[in-house]
């Protein structure tokens, strides 16, 4: 049997819904079903490795590295960024009310710090997080 031409144009859903009522042969794709073309595993992969940042650093873990850098020794001590919210914010984790106050009244010295790292440009702002 030779191989498929991916040339040959494919029948309309309604066109082999009537080929097969005419040769008796039941038609059992769901109608709502879309067909997409096949990817390559490969291709899939290399996209969840960069989605996910399994191959690389994401923003929250390169922040989370330079904490230290980023605010004071003694206040990366007492907070931890935790995630980048979906609207752009930074939710830091802070075990103290006094490491809580001083991270609130210095943001504005630290933001542009934090938005330096790779991939923290779009952080608007910082939120705390008592625990």
């Amino acid at each position: 049997m030779p191989p498929k031409d991916p040339e040959v144009p494919k029948f309309s859903r309604l066109a082999e819904e009537l080929i097969g009522d005419l040769r008796g042969v039941p038609f059992e794709e769901p109608r709502r079903q879309v067909k997409r073309p096949t990817q390559h595993a490969s291709n899939i992969i290399e996209n969840l490795l960069h989605k996910y940042h399994l191959s690389d650093n994401s923003p929250v873990q390169e922040l989370r590295n330079r904490w230290r850098e980023l605010v004071t020794p003694t206040l990366a001590a007492y907070s931890n960024p935790v995630e980048i919210s979906k609207a752009g914010w930074l939710v830091v984790l802070v075990s103290n009310s006094v490491a809580k106050q001083e991270l609130s009244n210095n943001r504005r010295r630290f933001l542009p710090k934090i938005k330096a790292v790779p991939g923290c440009t779009a952080i608007k702002g910082m939120t705390f997080r008592a625990g």
